[in-house]
């Protein structure tokens, strides 16, 4: 009988267990590594083929993130707006106060009403040339531009200002009812929506915003903002919106003559009743306008809580692909510990053998 006694000689011995040491000490940094992180390694590497369904879930939670901060954006839009249309007819409000009891005859408070008037509109128009982030939020689709020239300065498109406008038509203003009436007809030409963009017109002269109506006479596009996947919300507000533009022709009416010096019981009637009335309007529209931002402003924090709720839910299952068991994590870490220690403790004692042990 034979025996064949297989033999390791020691220094393949400890190439073997160099290697071994080597591969299980780069595997306890990975090991503690996701020990401490709480995060696999090399994520793709570990999901093979389910490494596509982290990549579309990613691009996912990405795009819900990019509307959760297009919204909060939006949100403080809105939020400026309603301040803005707000402190806008609250200024109106307070001449159209001072008008209704001027309205059938002057009082004492009549000498002031011009500078009240003009006084309004100024802090009117600075209030709606409002920007946020670099958008005129006032403007329409054209929010590159100031929606609105003040009282008195000049138009670059048209070379004529706003008060320039109606001292073109009012003069020293009307001298009998005939005379109101017709510089009546004319202000209501210059403040139509259909008046087009000519240096008579509100959209020439007083508004540089988008139109109101598109060449072929229908409404012009609006500001649009996505808040969710499908599903877009038409926000915008601007300057010649039918309350806004009342409100500015009726402000425009008083601040352009003084009424107190109209002699005529006619003319001043069917002044004050039509600059009153267009006040009353405005200041009605304008608070049309805030309950349509504020509606606004509740159908964009609804988005907003479903893509929070879409957000953490996408976060949880991209969690469950990335995330290592932390108990499984640290077993691996103690085994590996346990296999090095006794590889060391191996080498330790290979390395005090010698032939004299034998001897």
């Amino acid at each position: 009988m034979s025996w064949n006694i297989g033999r390791v000689s020691s220094l393949q011995f400890n190439l073997l267990n160099r290697s071994f040491v080597s591969s299980a000490t780069k595997a306890l940094a990975t090991a503690g590594e996701e020990l401490s992180t709480g995060f696999k390694s090399d994520i793709y590497r570990s999901l093979g083929a389910s490494a596509a369904t982290l990549t579309s879930l990613r691009a996912s939670f990405e795009n819900t993130e990019a509307y959760m901060t297009a919204n909060k954006t939006l949100d403080g839009k809105l939020e400026a707006m309603l301040t803005s249309v707000d402190a806008a007819r609250t200024s109106a409000d307070s001449v159209l106060q001072t008008a209704i009891v001027n309205s059938s005859r002057p009082t004492s408070g009549v000498s002031e009403l011009r500078n009240e008037a003009r006084a309004a509109l100024e802090s009117i128009i600075a209030t709606l040339n409002i920007s946020y982030n670099g958008d005129y939020l006032f403007s329409g689709v054209n929010s590159d531009q100031e929606p609105l020239t003040r009282w008195s300065d000049v138009n670059e498109a048209t070379g004529t200002s706003p008060s320039q406008v109606l001292a073109d038509i009012v003069g020293s203003g009307p001298a009998s009812a005939g005379e109101a009436e017709d510089m009546l007809a004319q202000i209501d030409a210059v403040f139509a929506s259909t008046s087009g963009e000519t240096a008579q017109s509100f959209e020439g002269t007083f508004y540089r915003g988008a139109p109101a109506l598109a060449k072929d006479g229908a409404p012009a596009p609006r500001v649009t903002a996505r808040i969710g996947e499908g599903q877009a919300l038409d926000y915008g507000v601007q300057a010649n919106d039918q309350g806004i533009r009342d409100v500015i022709k009726g402000l425009a009416m008083l601040a352009s003559v003084d009424v107190g010096a109209i002699e005529d019981e006619g003319a001043y009637a069917i002044w004050m009743g039509a600059a009153s009335a267009a006040l009353s309007n405005g200041v009605e529209g304008m608070l049309e306008i805030s309950a349509g931002i504020g509606f606004n402003q509740q159908v964009a924090e609804n988005a907003q809580t479903r893509l929070t709720d879409l957000a953490l839910v996408q976060k949880t299952q991209i969690s469950d692909y990335e995330s290592v068991d932390p108990y499984e994590a640290s077993t691996r870490v103690k085994n590996l510990e346990y296999q090095l220690d006794a590889s060391y403790s191996v080498t330790a004692k290979l390395s005090q053998l010698s032939l004299l042990n034998y001897l």
